[in-house]
């Protein structure tokens, strides 16, 4: 049994020569690249119950050496996935796995999945593979794969461009090291998805799942430094999950979990501002807010769109016009987000991050406290913040307001990060309450971004003024109504207790 440790990356065919004559890579290769076709066959039932837990079974012909491989539920370490590995080498003629050449406890396990449905050939890749076997100067050890060819399934193909860096020995820092080199000089973009996770989804023929924000586990003796790589972790990962559904299906949701990652990102290195205080941990944080911009603005015109047949009724004739005008810009804003999560910034930014996490490249002064201490202190001074708007809530101006909105997500966030510190149903009661107030605030924050939108799409036509003015009034309406409920669930609120104390 094997750990296996690696890092995908996704590129154009012509860069895989780019990648294998990169000068970042020239003193760190040892001894002579090696190249090798592969014929990989995976094996599952009809319904693919192997795969859709975790377990991808294959055959591999490599140079008339059959090699038979189970990989297990991946463990996501940052954008570097961990597999436990099984290798056995069969005869040469050999067309199907031999189950008992595996350990009789996973043996079980596939029998248990397939029940009495046979195990087949499912999947099948043909790949052209370069590698070259890597050290850094601090010792780490790393094969270099550079694989391109075709994954067929359920008679459909997927052309296939990847870099794998595979660490054999060392720390896996030293992944996202040498991917940041090599992204410097070759569009890059990394790769979640397992050759077998990408056939699985081909073959189903499936659009790429909304991924949602999962809560880390911590438990009560986690480390507060512990704490901080975990809920890191799990924001990079929610970002990258979400990027096939934004860039490849355009969805809507898709962005929108994007740019929720990115917020509860930036919430998380401010609540762990004791050990973010460094440059790197500066830096992010910018990229971050950069990237959350980008994507903003498209979902900002997402919404607007979506509002307007809501808000049509009584609206003059124009109202095709102004909505023809708003398509347009959704579709320039939309154009600029998918071109910064294609760019080479953006790959550094998830690069950097992800090297962040690996390497714990924080700091904690002083003395470690329990963390449920932490995560108390934290959310007080969250709350604080809170309250000195919401203690004079009717008085706030529209500004204000969305300076409220913000700070309450803020609280959900960081309250969402340490949830598996305290009572399920003390902790699923107050974020109730958090949501309930989090929907008002966002229907009036959507209301005062379409009146800029309005004014933005408008300006200098009289007609479509007259048009806007109509849709405006609408909006003011329900935003009058969103506004007295908002005043009401906040009196609510505030007079219950924070559950963290």
């Amino acid at each position: 049994m094997n750990r296996e440790i690696e890092l995908k990356l996704e590129c154009e065919p012509d860069a895989l020569e780019e990648v294998r004559h990169s000068p970042a890579l020239a003193k760190l290769r040892r001894g002579r690249a090696r190249k090798r076709l592969l014929r990989s066959t995976y094996f599952d039932t009809k319904d693919f119950s192997l795969l859709e837990n975790g377990m991808a079974l294959r055959l591999r012909d490599a140079d008339g050496e059959r090699i038979q491989t189970l990989k297990t539920e991946r463990r996501d370490r940052s954008a570097a996935s961990e597999r436990r590995e099984y290798e056995a080498a069969l005869s040469s003629d050999a067309e199907t796995p031999d189950l008992n050449r595996l350990p009789a406890n996973l043996r079980a396990k596939i029998k248990k999945l397939a029940g009495k449905s046979p195990i087949l050939p499912c999947l099948r890749t043909d790949i052209e593979r370069v590698a070259s076997q890597l050290r850094t100067d601090e010792g780490d050890e790393i094969e270099l794969a550079m694989d391109s060819g075709i994954l067929h399934a359920e008679g459909r193909e997927k052309p296939i461009s990847e870099v794998e860096l595979e660490l054999k020995r060392g720390e896996p820092a030293s992944l996202y090291r040498i991917a940041l080199k090599l992204a410097e000089a070759v569009p890059l973009r990394l790769r979640l998805k397992s050759k077998s996770e990408q056939g699985l989804a081909l073959a189903r023929g499936r659009g790429h799942v909304i991924v949602k924000a999962e809560i880390p586990r911590l438990a009560q003796d986690t480390t507060v430094e512990e704490a901080y790589a975990a809920i890191l972790r799990q924001c990079l990962l929610h970002l990258i999950a979400n990027e096939d559904a934004a860039l490849e299906q355009r969805c809507a949701e898709g962005l929108h979990q994007m740019r929720v990652a990115l917020r509860r990102l930036s919430s998380a290195f401010s609540v762990f501002r004791r050990l973010s205080k460094n440059d790197e941990a500066r830096a992010l944080t910018a990229e971050a807010k950069w990237l959350a911009a980008s994507l903003g603005k498209a979902r900002d015109l997402d919404v607007f769109v979506h509002m307007l047949p809501r808000a049509k009724r009584g609206a003059s004739p124009d109202h095709e016009q102004l909505r023809a005008l708003a398509e347009k810009a959704r579709a320039q804003a939309w154009k600029t987000a998918l071109r910064d999560i294609r760019s080479p910034r953006y790959t550094r930014f998830v690069l950097r991050l992800a090297h962040y996490i690996a390497a714990h490249a924080w700091h904690m002064d002083g003395k470690a406290m329990p963390l449920r201490q932490f995560a108390a202190r934290a959310l007080d001074r969250v709350f604080r913040k809170v309250c000195d708007l919401g203690v004079r809530i009717e008085n706030l101006e529209t500004e204000e307001r969305h300076a409220l909105r913000k700070r309450l997500k803020k609280l959900r966030y960081s309250l969402s990060f340490f949830t598996s510190l305290y009572d399920p149903d003390e902790v699923k009661a107050y974020l109730h309450g958090l949501s309930q107030m989090q929907d008002l605030f966002g229907g009036l924050n959507d209301a005062a971004v379409a009146h800029a939108t309005l004014r933005r799409l408008t300006r200098n036509d009289a007609a479509l003024e007259k048009t806007a003015q109509t849709l405006a009034h609408a909006l003011d309406k329900r935003a009058a109504k969103d506004w007295r409920s908002a005043q009401q669930a906040w009196r609510k609120f505030q007079a219950g207790k924070p559950m963290w104390r």
